[in-house]
């Protein structure tokens, strides 16, 4: 009896990581991401940063963090994160940014 108990639990645990783990896996961002030329709502993935005189800053208006890659695939180093509700730093992100990255 106690067996039969410990296994039900347990399957009833692992039934609720899984779907606590569908949940979070499928959800996007919601927000916007923009600068001063372009702007997406709710953004999810890679999206590839169209330059504007050579400048790259982005507001971060979603409940996710954004990442900034050094390249246009969102490939090589990150080289500024961006928290929910920020704007990127003025530094690197400002000349060298080309893709950002929000889950």
């Amino acid at each position: 009896m106690m067996r039969r108990i410990t296994t039900t639990a347990g399957i009833l645990v692992a039934a609720g990581v899984l779907t606590l783990g569908m949940a979070t896996s499928a959800s996007a961002s919601h927000g916007d991401l923009r600068n001063s030329t372009w702007h997406v709502v709710n953004p999810t993935g890679c999206i590839a940063v169209p330059l504007e005189d050579n400048r790259f800053h982005v507001y971060n208006s979603t409940n996710e963090y954004a990442l900034a890659y050094e390249n246009a695939n969102c490939t090589g180093p990150v080289i500024d994160v961006i928290p929910p509700g920020g704007r990127s730093a003025g530094g690197a992100i400002a000349i060298l940014g080309r893709a950002v990255w929000v889950d």
